[in-house]
């Protein structure tokens, strides 16, 4: 096993071992100071590894996208970078499998906000978007307050809506569907998410205000600028193992594809790989503290569904009239809603540049055709619970012990996203002395509440007007 040396460099060395958004952004910030190597096993930097060309265009899979409302150190950092990114339409509808749309919504993009319009052709539907709409925009603005209650304290998001007598219908044909897509995981792990983490996402700061945002040359610009600065960048290196040593320092064992392995000392290493695949690096650490981390990265649990980006128009709405950028179908019996983009339809670039339609399914519940299927890929996600909390407390105070830090989506007390990849790297970062202050955001003070724009509380009390008309009673206004 060879030993590699160390380069001439006054500076500290760290590892990063990870290259998706927190490992790319831990290892920009820490080369402000450090001599930072760079550890990914695919062939390619990870965040960029399955983005593919297709049909005239460069895609991500899976799909990234960001709103500048709940994403603001990811905003700031793109500025700062220069990489372009413009409002992309994630106007959506919901359906059952061969039924037409009971639920859509077009996007009027304006300024930078993307004001939702509702848009529906069937009639025998009409009522049940009404409802839909009007549960939707009450959650918007009062679920902040009586997540404040003391008995909401928490609460799971099941039993948070049962609590505050929100209708099954709104959790099960509209917010449920739309949180699956989301943070990419079924139906049951949904309800198991911390009330408090949706609220913040969809009340607090999300909202209705903030267009949807695609970085315009997609990841493969991002992962070129964040890795720039490093030392080394290692792809194509399968780490065995992250060893704290006694004596101080970290030892990493990888290997090179068709190569020997390699021991190599650093002085600090950035874990940027899921919770199971750290938890694994770490298993033959000897100390308490990596025992005890260990322990709580295995608490936190995974949910595995397919992407498949393909040509098969025979998974979109059955009718042409409802196909939407995003088609949320939902099937009685399914565990998870499945998703398909239309790609030409989410932003400009890609429609200037795909030369037919082309389309990324999230789960599928039916399977495209064979001849038709470009990209079929498995993915895992995090999914958060009342376990995964206390896990994340542990890991929190764990940080930096034995030189070992974790970054990563799952890593922080909110929405497994990619803002939280980001924030999760400048608090590491941050700990190790790095500068941080012009990409870290600073929230506004609280201004005594979430209140909806004049906009939506009109259409609102225009729905409620519909409402009535139509028969029953806006009981939540």
């Amino acid at each position: 096993m060879a030993e590699h040396p160390y380069p001439v460099a006054n500076k500290e060395r760290i590892a990063v071992v990870g290259s998706g958004i927190a490992g790319l952004t831990a290892a920009h910030l820490l080369s402000r100071k450090y001599a930072v190597t760079i550890f990914e096993r695919e062939h390619t930097i990870g965040m960029d590894a399955f983005s593919t060309d297709h049909a005239g265009a460069r895609m991500d899979i899976p799909l990234r996208v960001f709103s500048e409302a709940y994403y603001p150190s990811l905003c700031k950092l793109y500025r700062m970078l220069g990489v372009r990114y413009h409002a992309a339409d994630y106007s959506f509808c919901l359906l059952r499998p061969d039924a037409p749309a009971y639920f859509r919504y077009i996007n009027i993009l304006r300024a930078g906000k993307a004001i939702p319009v509702p848009c529906l052709w069937h009639l025998g539907s009409l009522a049940k978007c009404a409802r839909l709409l009007l549960n939707w925009l009450h959650f918007l603005r009062h679920s902040p307050r009586l997540l404040e209650l003391p008995e909401s304290a928490g609460l799971s998001l099941a039993s948070f809506l049962k609590l505050h007598g929100y209708p099954k219908e709104f959790a099960t044909d509209l917010l449920l569907p739309m949180l699956s897509v989301v943070c990419t995981c079924s139906f049951a792990a949904v309800e198991e998410y911390p009330a408090a983490f949706v609220v913040d996402y969809f009340a607090d700061k999300y909202g209705l205000s903030g267009a949807q945002c695609r970085a315009i040359d997609g990841t493969k610009a991002v992962a070129e600028r964040l890795s720039a600065g490093a030392e080394r960048v290692e792809v194509g290196a399968a780490v065995a193992a992250v060893t704290p040593e006694a004596g101080g320092g970290v030892t990493v064992r990888w290997r090179r594809r068709g190569g020997g392995e390699v021991r190599e000392k650093f002085a600090q290493v950035v874990l940027a790989t899921q919770a199971n695949a750290s938890q694994e690096l770490l298993s033959g650490a000897k100390s308490a503290g990596a025992a005890a981390l260990v322990g709580a990265l295995r608490a936190v649990r995974y949910e595995r569904h397919r992407v498949v980006l393909h040509e098969d128009a025979s998974l979109m709405p059955p009718s042409r009239a409802d196909w939407s950028p995003l088609n949320i179908e939902v099937a009685a019996d399914a565990g998870a809603a499945s998703c398909t983009v239309w790609m030409n339809r989410i932003d400009a670039a890609l429609a200037s540049s795909l030369q037919r339609n082309v389309f990324q399914t999230w789960n599928p519940t039916a399977e495209p055709a064979a001849d038709l299927v470009v990209v079929d890929l498995p993915f895992d996600r995090p999914v958060m619970n009342a376990k995964t909390v206390e896990a994340l407390a542990e890991v929190r105070d764990r940080q930096g012990e034995g030189g070992v830090w974790i970054v990563g989506a799952y890593s922080r007390l909110s929405m497994p996203l990619l803002e939280n990849g980001v924030q999760s790297a400048i608090d590491v970062a941050t700990a190790l002395g790095v500068d941080c202050s012009d990409i870290a955001f600073v929230p506004p003070k609280a201004d005594g509440g979430s209140a909806l724009p004049t906009l939506f509380l009109l259409l609102a009390v225009v729905l409620g007007c519909v409402c009535v008309a139509l028969g029953f009673p806006a009981s939540l206004y």
